[in-house]
């Protein structure tokens, strides 16, 4: 049964009025319903009104989200509350019937949680194994070709994030990366610490992936334990082909708005479909792994329930990002409901085990909006004209200072020889 409580009796007359401001409090274990109630809040009131979340015990991640988003304060616990500002229970939502606002409980239906508005916080994770180190390296190598983005960021972040643990000789090496670029804000380095048992394929690369969705209360590998509000997965051997990719993926987020402006991600997932020439059935109308993804909490939840079901490391497994489309094809209520958060894109092609066609010149042509190319036999084709048009420039000027210097040499020695012999014949003559 629904308990209705009327907060305002006609909104219209009160938004030009004055400021809606509302109290709730919220401890770490009830951030699901506050999200939803925030979800609700952005959805129904004027843009104006705020809401105050009284810290019950919240984690630091949670402080950082709630910073993120629009309108909401947060205050300790012991603050003192204001007799003019309404409380609203925490497990209750807001909702609009004939411009009227009411307030309900939620029956522990989430609604709400992807309407939320909020700034973003981006972080492009690269997950890598011992073997993939030097891709990994020639990966990062590629920003002096390709520019990342036009102007410095200060929302987006660097991860990178391998299978071992944070005493691993891989870590250490991990660290003595020297590299640093203007486009990110900051640059991190996460172990998943995966057992002998987890690390295969493609069981490890499963569980890389979901770790980074564990809910904040629980990891620090957690993405939104540090605040971040959307990720871009890029494996070792996902290239880019065009200067200002990072700019691409944000504008997959911001849709036009202004980077510092508040949005709503409504969506899940943004990728790729298959664009590759293997012939794979209907499984390339699956969106592959390295894609662009938000944090929500209803997401989290989903996945949850998807790997529970599912299980990674069963035989029929065919990688994570498979399963999930199996998984929304096999159970038609849930792909009924939840298939319209995942959503395709080409400002990256997955080209699985095959090339795109990326270095015929056409290819560029064809795909303007695409930025980035997924696809083992990428790698290898890129790695062989891995000199930019400039350091082919410097080499040849070094060669021909170099061939300079070798006849200057070579004069030289003629010349003086010459002159010797001219000596001697004098010495003859006379």
């Amino acid at each position: 049964m629904l308990y209705f409580y009327t907060l305002i009796i006609n909104i219209i007359p009160l938004v030009n009025s004055f400021l809606l401001k509302f109290e709730t409090s919220c401890n770490s274990s009830q951030f699901m319903d506050l999200e939803n109630l925030i979800g609700s809040f952005h959805r129904y009131t004027p843009d104006n009104s705020q809401l105050i979340v009284r810290d019950m015990g919240l984690t630091i991640g949670q402080r950082k989200l709630l910073k993120m988003y629009q309108n909401i304060q947060i205050i300790p616990l012991k603050y003192k509350h204001k007799e003019n500002i309404s409380i609203i229970n925490v497990k209750n939502e807001f909702f609009l019937i004939n411009n009227t606002l009411f307030n309900h409980y939620n029956n522990g239906k989430y609604n709400y949680i992807d309407l939320i508005r909020k700034r973003f916080y981006l972080a492009i994770v690269i997950p890598f194994i011992r073997s993939q180190f030097n891709n990994l390296i020639d990966q990062l190598n590629f920003e002096k070709i390709y520019s990342p983005c036009r102007n410095q960021l200060n929302s987006i972040d660097l991860i990178l994030y391998h299978n071992e643990n944070k005493l691993s000789k891989l870590d250490s090496i991990t660290r003595q990366i020297n590299y640093s670029n203007k486009c990110f804000k900051n640059i991190r380095i996460f172990a998943a610490d995966l057992s002998k048992k987890e690390n295969r394929y493609p069981l490890g690369s499963a569980i890389m992936w979901k770790k980074l969705f564990i809910n904040e209360q629980f990891s620090n590998i957690s993405l939104r334990y540090h605040g971040y509000t959307h990720f871009f997965l890029m494996e070792p051997d996902t290239r880019p082909i065009r200067s200002y990719w990072l700019d691409a993926i944000v504008e997959q987020i911001i849709n036009g708005q202004d980077r510092e402006s508040y949005i709503t991600t409504q969506w899940w997932m943004i990728g790729s479909i298959y664009r590759g020439f293997q012939p794979i059935g209907q499984r390339f109308l699956h969106i592959n792994g390295n894609a662009l993804y938000h944090l929500s909490l209803n997401f989290i939840q989903f996945i949850e329930y998807f790997a529970y079901e599912q299980q990674f490391d069963s035989k029929e497994s065919v990688g994570y990002d498979l399963d999930l489309f199996l998984y929304l094809l096999k159970n038609t209520d849930k792909g009924k409901k939840f298939w319209h958060k995942f959503q395709f894109s080409d400002f990256i092609q997955n080209c699985w085990h095959t090339s795109c066609n990326e270095t015929n010149i056409e290819f560029l042509y064809d795909n303007p909006n695409t930025y980035l190319i997924h696809g083992n036999k990428i790698q290898q084709k890129l790695r062989k004209s891995s000199f930019t048009k400039s350091d082919r420039i410097i080499i040849l000027i070094i060669y021909i200072l170099l061939v300079i210097v070798i006849i200057k040499r070579f004069k030289h020695v003629c010349w003086k020889s010459f002159y010797k012999r001219i000596f001697l014949l004098r010495i003859i003559l006379k």
